[in-house]
């Protein structure tokens, strides 16, 4: 299965902070392909992940993620909770039950945040995104197929 090139386009500009580019992107995905561009964005976030937690998967780490998450986010709204954070990066590393308290939206919105967090914290990605999408797009083809 091949993804729209819209998607790697939208997320870039998303993981970049440019909002108003991703919406104007996002609004010309059809909407057949909603579901498609969803799974790209988790997939995103697992590379994001790995780039972020390479060193260190502990509690803490994750703890202290959430936490500086939540200090960059503190005038956003709704404002961003740390146990949605921690729930959400826990279930993709392996605790998946974690994810079923946690609504599609708010899982939706803090992978975003995440993304965009990591991606600014990430020289490598800061130089070049291309390679970490390219895995984003495996991976969200190798769990299409998986359905």
């Amino acid at each position: 299965m091949t993804l729209n090139p819209l998607f790697r386009e939208t997320m870039r500009a998303a993981a970049l902070g440019k909002s108003d580019e991703a919406n104007r992107l996002y609004d010309q995905i059809p909407e057949p392909e909603i579901s498609h561009y969803n799974m790209f964005i988790v997939a995103f976030f697992a590379v994001c992940l790995e780039v972020r937690f390479k060193d260190d998967q502990s509690f803490t780490a994750i703890k202290q993620f959430a936490t500086e998450m939540q200090y960059d986010y503190r005038n956003a709204e709704p404002p961003v909770k740390q146990l949605v954070i921690e729930g959400i990066i826990r279930a993709m590393m392996g605790e998946e039950d974690l994810i079923q308290e946690i609504s599609p939206a708010d899982q939706h919105r803090t992978q975003l945040l995440a993304i965009r967090k990591i991606v600014a914290q990430s020289p490598e990605m800061q130089i070049d995104l291309a390679p970490f999408l390219a895995d984003a797009e495996g991976l969200a083809a190798q769990w299409a197929q998986a359905e």
